[in-house]
């Protein structure tokens, strides 16, 4: 693969894509239809933006990558740091500039904005605080919902995914900085000062809070759509929860990526339940 192309975590930003298009779906339903352009400007701003920091995480964490993950272009010298530095900014700014000047509608700007500023500080101070690192990877992976309801104008029906996602998003956090305990040493990530024991606990609490807020959704739904959003959002905190326990096994990195599974499940029962 382009290392270019690798930086960005493409896996990552298509389903950043698809999260654009699902939180806008969520919000105007049938009427998606008349913020197609809208929709495809978000997709790409938001595309760029999440290459863009996961490039500058890349950047970051060349050091500690060299034993985390070795495979990584800069740690594997497909691609140097400098350049990785200025690919980022490139993306970021370019994300940030198509949303401002492409969309009339300036409140995506706004939340595009803030999660920049979020990324940015994430990468250079917050993530080596870790909790505080984490609560910010979680409202940046939930601020996408939020950015695709301003896009098609009634952000409102997506702040259950924003909170789902948020929540989730924090306990997966968690539950990689145990994966990484042992390369993270210039880290004061939770595991680091708690233990893996009580990070343990404080994921399962997070997560429970946000299996819980995933079904205050439920009024919202009658007939078919709130069939089947129950049954949608139940399997995916089944699989969420499946990851805890495989996390409570000492099988850190299955554990984090069924959270992962269970917030796009989740994502699927939203976009069903709005279509019926």
């Amino acid at each position: 693969m382009n290392p270019y192309l690798a930086l960005t975590r493409p896996g990552n930003v298509v389903l950043t894509a698809v999260a654009v298009i699902a939180g806008s779906f969520i919000a105007a339903g049938e009427n998606i239809v008349d913020f197609q352009v809208e929709i495809l400007i978000a997709s790409i701003s938001a595309m760029m933006l999440v290459g863009g920091g996961n490039a500058l995480n890349d950047y970051n964490d060349r050091e500690s990558d060299k034993e985390n993950h070795p495979n990584r272009p800069i740690p594997a010298g497909l691609i140097s740091a400098e350049n990785t530095l200025l690919y980022s900014q490139f993306l970021l700014t370019g994300g940030l500039l198509i949303v401002l000047f492409g969309l009339a509608n300036k409140l995506p700007f706004i939340i595009a904005l803030i999660g920049t500023v979020t990324l940015i500080s994430y990468e250079n101070q917050l993530k080596a605080l870790g909790m505080s690192g984490n609560i910010a990877v979680g409202f940046m992976s939930g601020a996408v919902f939020l950015f695709a309801g301003m896009v098609v104008n009634d952000p409102g029906p997506t702040l259950w995914m924003f909170g789902l996602a948020f929540f989730a998003t924090i306990s997966r956090e968690i539950i990689k900085d145990i994966q990484d305990l042992e390369g993270d040493k210039d880290r004061l990530t939770l595991p680091a000062r708690i233990g893996i024991p009580n990070s343990l606990i404080v994921a399962g609490v997070i997560l429970i809070t946000a299996i819980s807020l995933s079904y205050t959704a439920v009024p919202q739904f009658d007939g078919m759509a709130l069939n089947a959003y129950l049954i949608g959002i139940s399997a995916a905190n089944i699989m969420m929860l499946i990851g805890f326990q495989n996390a409570r096994n000492e099988n850190y990195f299955s554990g984090q990526k069924s959270i992962k599974q269970g917030m796009g499940i989740a994502m699927l029962a939203f976009i069903a339940s709005a279509g019926l």
